[in-house]
């Protein structure tokens, strides 16, 4: 099997990250020494666009480095694939802004539309408080999503979706609140953050539902948040493949509870674990499928309606890859027995990560829903 240099890259990164991960947990942001191997490879410019310096990577490549890192660690891995988001956004920018973004070691940000934008000449007045900066501990620019003003109210759309932009800052005109303590993903670094009132001009900014590329190929026209969720599911299967992994570890050492055969001996937990297996290469495979149709999709220049469609499988397959890992990081979890909650246990962190992450906003079950809403000639949502 050929492995892509990317890929490659990625692998050489496990030792050191392995070995970090305990700090990460402990400090609750990526440390530096791992900052600055991720820095040093390159890979922070994975999803940037090749005509600003990065790789412009496809799906399958996004996919195996994002699995890869967060097969190493789940916090690491989830920073990461957050960080390469906001490199991607990078497409949507004026090149004036996008080429310091691109440049940086490192973007983070959240995108849901906490803050508020009132409409100036040449831009918008923006302000907010956010949560869940994901991968802020070392970026150097920070993004947020905010609701378009006119006039004191929130500006009216015709096709009766919200008026939200997406804008990109420094990060020193941000201000972290440091204040990151929670059950799983705890070294990602997720800080709450508060925007002060200020000046952004609308080259620094896109909307975030109808995102246009100006730098870049066809995998940025599939729209913001679906480039986002490549990496983020890719981090789900990364993390369910250790805990599958940590599991056959557990048993094949010989777990065994009094008056059973040992665990790797027992038919059910043979059966469990060959179903959840095949389950995360399975929801891997559409992962790969769904995504890689919806850009090439784009590129052929069809249908603005076939494009949503294939969009939209894409949502609705993101909710599902993660559905499949954590109910593997679950099963892997509960077979552990008292192995698992003893620390340090890389099992117990991996079942913390996949309950946090699998939380997030974008793997919502609504993704089914809007998905079965097209096939049962309801109209959708317009976001």
């Amino acid at each position: 099997m050929i492995v892509s240099p990317l890929l490659e890259t990625a692998r050489k990164l496990r030792e050191l990250i392995e070995t970090e991960a305990d700090n990460v947990e402990a400090s609750g942001t990526l440390t530096e020494a791992v900052v600055a191997a991720l820095d040093e490879s390159g890979l922070f410019r994975l999803s940037t666009p090749g005509a600003l310096g990065g790789f412009e990577a496809d799906v399958a490549t996004i996919v195996e480095v994002c699995e890869e890192l967060a097969f190493a660690d789940g916090s690491v891995g989830w920073a990461f694939a957050q960080n390469i988001t906001v490199g991607a956004y990078a497409a949507y920018l004026d090149p004036e802004h996008a080429r310091p973004l691109a440049e940086a070691r490192a973007g983070a940000g959240m995108f849901a539309p906490l803050g508020v934008a009132h409409e100036e000449d040449g831009g918008y007045r923006i302000s907010g408080r956010y949560a869940f900066g994901s991968g802020s501990g070392h970026a150097e620019f920070m993004g947020g999503a905010a609701l378009i003003m006119r006039d004191g109210e929130v500006l009216a759309m015709k096709n009766g979706g919200l008026p939200v932009i997406a804008f990109v800052l420094p990060a020193d005109r941000v201000e972290l609140k440091g204040n990151w303590d929670v059950m799983g993903l705890r070294g990602t670094g997720s800080f709450d953050f508060e925007v002060p009132e200020q000046f952004v001009p609308v080259g620094a900014t896109f909307p975030v539902f109808e995102s246009e590329t100006i730098t870049g190929g066809s995998i940025y026209g599939i729209g913001a948040i679906p480039v986002g969720t490549i990496s983020s599911c890719a981090w789900a299967l990364g993390v369910a493949k250790r805990a599958l992994f940590e599991i056959a570890e557990i048993a094949r050492n010989g777990r065994v509870r009094m008056g059973q055969l040992p665990l790797r001996e027992q038919l059910t937990f043979q059966r469990d674990y060959g179903i959840h297996r095949m389950a995360v290469e399975s929801a891997r495979l559409l992962a790969l499928t769904s995504y890689t149709a919806a850009v090439e999709t784009v590129a052929a220049g069809k249908a603005p309606e076939i494009c949503e469609d294939r969009i939209r499988e894409t949502k609705a397959a993101a909710t599902y890859v993660t559905r499949v890992a954590k109910a593997a990081v679950t099963f892997a979890w509960d077979s552990s027995g008292s192995v698992g909650i003893r620390n340090p246990s890389r099992l117990q962190r991996c079942f913390r990560d996949i309950c946090v992450g699998c939380a997030h906003m974008v793997f919502d079950d609504r993704n089914y829903a809007e998905l079965a809403k097209r096939d049962l000639g309801l109209e959708t949502s317009p976001y």
